[in-house]
């Protein structure tokens, strides 16, 4: 069971939801937007009315009528999927900002990195549970094939941010999402949808958060897993032990890494009471990297010492580098596939690989130049470079505002939950977040924080994963049960 991480002494009062007609659809928010043949009305996809979007342009609609459609696919935030076989109606709106230059596809699910959708890789689950679901583009590749680390987009050229596509992939392409999701699922079905969900994992879940703070009507109820809260500053922060092996020349092979995890993991495994390879009491466990230097490890084969040298990269990573925006990752984290990317060629050489994530940030919204050197940049390029991130970005980006008085007014309910061994995001993000909710308002009667042990970036890791969470929520909105722990699986991809 994934625990709340704080219990309510009193009865939570949650708001009660309206039992919803089985004759209507439920909104999923994925914009492509999919509607299950199956329970659809039988008017014709050439009937589907042009949506209205206030700002903005339809370009074009599209409708036609898919059979047999097989795809992998699972929900967001969540290692529960599988191969699913769907008829659905696909329908496709395309619209502008006049002025902006973008050109967006409606599809309605939240994204992850730098794409604000995933396409069929959300979809096909969410119809296949019976949802009208859609997902937006943003004017990014999404879905198959799309490359969510890549920030090309963000420059119109050198030098110069393409803030309106920005904007896009920020909340306004997720908001017109709703609008024209909710618009033409009225039109398709001639009712509208009793509810409208919103779920999204990492960039998804900064989605969802941004929703409910700045478009509060937007969506009636939101998951947002592992959310990519205060992302101006944790993605530059998280290049920080990049920054240190490239400055000092010095790259810890991965099973170095994973051995001064495993060290973390002995020391501080039985502080919850039980010995799983978790660490489920983070803030009990102090040690520092230093502490395991000149331990024995094994890599493939031969005894080495744990370093001083990777002992400083190592703790770079974890909490206490001292990096504005940087709470750090647990330590039971997987290091060596995110934090400190290394690999090591045949003669025992060491180098980075690189990270995408972080070092596209940093070449195109801090130094806004597609050939910037990254291995080239001086500790204090970095620091400046951090500080101008969190400035200039923070506004739009954040998903940080604590006051969710609108959605609260607005009867709206939302979950989050995070992994506490996320290897991208810390964790700490979310919880601060949380508590600064709590300050303002007394928020367990429609918003719930939780947080998964030994749980990844978004799925994966030891624990087990909260697979249910939007079954949970669908339970409180429309059957008036608030969750106070969110039952967790092993899941089945």
């Amino acid at each position: 069971m994934v625990k709340q991480l704080k219990k309510p002494t009193h009865d939570a009062g949650a708001i009660s939801g309206t039992k919803r007609p089985s004759r209507r659809p439920i909104f999923l928010v994925l914009i492509t937007i999919f509607f299950r043949l199956s329970s659809a009305s039988k008017r014709s996809p050439a009937f589907i009315g042009k949506p209205d979007l206030v700002g903005a342009k339809i370009i074009d609609v599209q409708a036609e009528e898919v059979h047999s459609y097989s795809a992998t696919s699972l929900g967001p935030g969540t290692n529960d999927g599988g191969r699913y076989t769907i008829n659905f109606c696909n329908i496709t709106v395309t619209h502008t900002h006049p002025g902006w230059n973008d050109t967006i596809n409606t599809q309605a699910l939240g994204g992850g990195g730098y794409s604000t959708g995933f396409g069929s890789i959300y979809l096909t689950y969410a119809v296949s549970k019976g949802f009208a679901s859609a997902s937006t583009d943003g004017d990014v590749a999404v879905g198959e094939g799309a490359i969510p680390t890549n920030l090309s987009w963000a420059l119109s050229n050198k030098e110069n941010v393409n803030w309106f596509l920005l904007e896009d992939y920020a909340s306004k392409a997720t908001n017109d999402m709703a609008v024209i999701g909710k618009q033409v699922t009225k039109s398709y079905y001639q009712a509208a949808p009793s509810y409208s969900y919103f779920s999204g994992c990492s960039g998804g879940g900064r989605q969802g958060l941004i929703m409910a703070q700045n478009y509060p009507d937007a969506f009636d109820d939101i998951m947002a897993s592992s959310p990519a809260i205060h992302l101006e500053a944790f993605i530059p922060a998280g290049f920080w032990p990049e920054q240190l092996m490239n400055q000092n020349g010095v790259f810890p092979p991965p099973c170095e890494v994973e051995a001064f995890t495993a060290a973390a993991v002995k020391s501080c495994d039985r502080m919850d009471g039980v010995e799983d390879g978790i660490i489920s009491s983070p803030n009990l466990c102090t040690v520092q990297a230093h502490d395991f230097v000149g331990q024995n490890y094994t890599c493939n084969g031969t005894q080495e010492t744990l370093s001083a040298a990777g002992a400083r990269i190592v703790q770079a990573a974890w909490p206490g580098s001292g990096k504005h925006g940087w709470f750090g990752l647990n330590k039971d984290t997987t290091l060596s596939s995110s934090s400190i990317p290394t690999e090591c060629r045949a003669n025992g050489t060491c180098y980075s690989t690189g990270s995408e994530l972080f070092g596209s940030w940093i070449s195109y919204l801090i130094a806004k130049d597609p050939d910037f050197v990254l291995e080239n940049m001086t500790n204090s390029n970095f620091f400046d470079g951090l500080r101008y991130s969190t400035s200039h970005y923070a506004p739009m980006l954040a998903g940080a505002n604590p006051d969710l008085s609108g959605f609260k007014t607005n009867g709206g309910k939302m979950i989050a939950w995070h992994g506490l061994a996320d290897e991208v995001i810390p964790h700490k993000g979310s919880e601060q977040y949380y508590e600064e909710v709590l300050e303002k308002d007394e928020a367990y009667e429609f918003f719930r924080f939780f947080e998964a042990p030994g749980v990844g970036h978004c799925y994966g890791g030891l624990g087990p994963v909260p697979n249910d969470a939007l079954a949970q929520l669908m339970e409180w909105v429309e059957k008036d049960v608030s969750p106070d722990t969110l039952a967790a699986t092993k899941g089945t991809l």
